[in-house]
């Protein structure tokens, strides 16, 4: 089985814009007077939230008049927060059927499908013409991609030039072996996690000068301190959350990720670039 195939099946969720739904349900809230507001504790699948997209956005000069591309969107939650916090349109791709259905499905509900459009395709053979992205970028996807070079040539060719690329990235700082599962691996064989150091040189060989670079180890230790408060004063998980993407490995997926970046092993990571 291929990487790409391994990861498809990874995050493959069948049912799941029924089960968001009726956790809202249980929350008192109608899916038809649904807003982006109300997802936010399932659709923002990376550490931090919505306060990591807009950490990784501030540094994107992003307007309502950019074209912005998501590579590996997941259900669309960072592409909807975009959206609405900017007015930009927003494009995203994905491998995963099951996400880009329930994304398109959610961002009918929350009247945001005239500026945001999720496609079924990879990384590796992005299907937009060159040029044709203000900002792409990327949140907690490269640990799933092993071909670097591809993924960042495919980034640099339909972002404009002048544009900018994103990065919010779990990175690799040592060479311990790592606890499974993780959030995006259950097993080595679909991890693809790598240093700054070979993000950046895959980065530069594309064509990219690198602008910015900033560990955010503090952000997500803090993050990951505040989640478990609030899991030691709960009877169980919420109606809606991340546990509706992660399965039922969930705890394990976050307690092990968190450990690693405590002990310094991965830290997740933010690069700017420009073409």
């Amino acid at each position: 089985m291929s990487l790409e195939q391994t990861v498809s099946e990874h995050y493959s969720n069948k049912g799941l814009l029924n089960k968001i739904y009726k956790g809202l349900e249980k929350l008192g809230i109608d899916k038809n007077q649904l807003t982006q507001s109300d997802l936010s504790s399932c659709d923002e699948f990376h550490i931090g939230g919505s306060d990591g997209t807009l950490m990784l956005a501030e540094k994107l000069t992003m307007n309502a008049s950019s074209a912005v591309l998501d590579i590996g969107c997941g259900i669309g939650g960072p592409a909807r927060f975009l959206s609405n916090e900017f007015g930009c349109k927003v494009s995203g791709i994905d491998l995963t059927a099951d996400f880009v259905n329930t994304g398109n499905s959610l961002t009918d509900q929350v009247g945001l499908s005239d500026k945001v459009k999720l496609i079924e395709a990879s990384a590796l053979s992005i299907p937009f013409a060159d040029n044709s992205f203000d900002v792409s970028y990327m949140i907690h996807v490269g640990m799933n991609i092993a071909d670097k070079d591809v993924l960042f040539s495919e980034a640099f060719r339909v972002t404009k030039p002048g544009g900018v690329f994103g990065i919010y990235d779990v990175m690799l700082l040592g060479n311990c072996e790592l606890q499974y599962p993780l959030p995006w691996a259950v097993e080595e064989d679909g991890n693809a996690i790598a240093s700054a150091t070979d993000y950046i040189s895959a980065l530069i060989k594309a064509g990219f000068s690198l602008k910015h670079e900033d560990d955010k180890t503090d952000f997500a230790n803090s993050f990951f301190e505040k989640m478990s408060a609030r899991k030691d004063s709960s009877d169980g998980p919420p109606p809606v959350g991340l546990h509706l993407l992660m399965g039922d490995l969930t705890t394990q997926k976050i307690k092990n990720m968190a450990k690693l970046i405590k002990s310094g092993i991965i830290a997740p990571k933010i690069l700017v670039l420009e073409k």
